[in-house]
């Protein structure tokens, strides 16, 4: 909606013949004597907007399998995320090393215990930084491995379809819709994956 909020299936004359589900703005009366604007759309109003949007999007076809080529080959690549996955790994390794003969060092030779804990305290201190960066790293790197899954998945999707869509396809739907956009002026934008975005107008 409007506002901001998500849209939500809600039922009208839920007990009598002219009962049909329609999908509102969630935070409609929200804020009270003020409630969302944004206008109410039927399933088939929904399924309509998607079929006009996914005809819009096959008569570029080309560009658009060539726009997710590109945004793969731009933001999915993980080749410098997985040299410094390693580099840190190796680091992580010395630094256990160093742990180690230092706690040896200390077990066999008698030696100031502030001095050593010191020196104890910063290489755990150092490994647990490492460590944190080392999980920001795999969280990255399958952030871009998922979006490079799902974009590929998407021009497999838009490769294998020819000429005009005239009925709502529910795989269609899964397969490249992320969201949609009502605007106040009943204006709509269907965002398939990838972020392509179509107007439709209401």
């Amino acid at each position: 909606g409007c506002c901001g909020g998500y849209y939500g299936a809600k039922v009208w004359h839920s007990t009598d013949k002219y009962r049909r589900v329609i999908y509102r703005c969630n935070k409609k009366y929200a804020h009270k004597g003020k409630p969302c604007s944004t206008r109410h759309l039927t399933e088939e109003e929904i399924k309509q907007i998607f079929v006009k949007a996914l005809n819009s999007l096959m008569e570029v076809k080309e560009n658009v399998i060539a726009e997710l080529r590109a945004l793969i080959d731009s933001v999915c690549q993980t080749g410098e995320l997985v040299e410094e996955h390693g580099r840190v790994e190796q680091e992580l390794t010395l630094l256990t090393e160093r742990l180690e003969k230092l706690i040896r060092e200390n077990a066999r030779v008698a030696q100031d215990q502030t001095t050593y804990l010191k020196q104890e305290n910063e290489i755990r201190a150092l490994y647990l930084e490492k460590q944190g960066a080392l999980e920001k790293l795999d969280k990255q790197i399958a952030e871009r491995e998922s979006k490079r899954n799902i974009l590929e998945g998407m021009i497999q999707v838009v490769c294998g379809i020819n000429g005009e869509q005239v009925a709502f396809d529910e795989e269609l739907w899964g397969g490249l819709l992320d969201h949609i956009v009502v605007k106040e002026d009943g204006a709509v934008v269907v965002v398939f994956k990838g972020g392509i975005e179509t107007a439709i107008e209401g």
